[in-house]
């Protein structure tokens, strides 16, 4: 095996470790917000209207813990009260990928980190 092939090799394992590392950080935040929202009495709704849209988007992310696409970020911010819209979801998507707060573990689909 020559030396590019390994280090490709190696680049793709890494690749996949690194979004399965996300899936599970993303997993334990959502529990713990969920923890924290239940503990406090405070519904995920009631905190996501009054949130920033990035903070809005990462809070969703972490609470599903598996990645979503940006329709479905949208149906959530909707049924929490809020009224973004897809264009803004996906520039905000765009602006916490660029971050490294979000990752796209596949095309069209997002997972907090």
């Amino acid at each position: 095996m020559t030396i590019a092939k390994r280090i490709a090799e190696l680049e793709s394992v890494q690749a996949t470790r690194e979004v399965a590392i996300a899936r599970a950080v993303a997993e334990f935040r959502g529990g713990e917000a969920e923890l924290a929202s239940l503990k406090a009495g405070v519904a995920l709704r009631g905190e996501l209207t009054s949130l920033a849209r990035t903070e809005a988007i990462l809070s969703i992310l972490r609470t599903k813990g598996s990645p979503l696409s940006p329709t479905e970020i949208v149906s959530s911010l909707t049924a929490a009260g809020r009224t973004d819209d897809r264009r803004s979801v996906t520039a905000t998507l765009d602006y916490l990928l660029k971050q490294k707060q979000v990752l796209r573990p596949t095309k069209g689909q997002y997972l907090a980190v």
